[in-house]
């Protein structure tokens, strides 16, 4: 018994792009695209923001809890429904900023409070 090979595909037929449905349908002269809209969502169904538009949400939540500050990513990410990640990384950014817009008060875990900072 002998094994035989199937014939392999050409390179270029494995890219990403030349046998796919939206080249297929640019090329049927049919728009793939989805709408403005729904281009401007999340996975999860939520909007997507605008550069720095998060540290606009950030804020006004760490102004409207302040007497519940210092405040962790984790609590402000879930308030507002955004990654912990993308919080804490943005809070970081904030209290790098010249002039701070946040202050780290606690490294472990970290915790961010508007001590020191000036009112928007």
């Amino acid at each position: 018994m002998s094994a035989t090979k199937a014939p392999k595909k050409p390179k270029s037929a494995d890219k990403k792009g030349a046998g796919s449905s939206k080249a297929k349908a640019a090329k049927a002269g049919k728009s793939s695209a989805k709408s403005g809209a729904a281009k401007r969502q999340n996975k999860d169904g939520h909007k997507r923001l605008w550069p720095g538009e998060l540290d606009g949400l950030v804020l006004s939540y760490m102004h409207r809890h302040e007497d519940e500050l210092p405040l962790s990513p984790t609590r402000i990410a879930k308030a507002i429904k955004r990654s912990s990640g993308a919080v804490g990384n943005c809070l970081e950014r904030l209290a790098k900023a010249k002039p701070p817009k946040a202050r780290l008060a606690k490294k472990a875990p970290r915790e961010y409070d508007l001590k020191g900072v000036k009112a928007r």
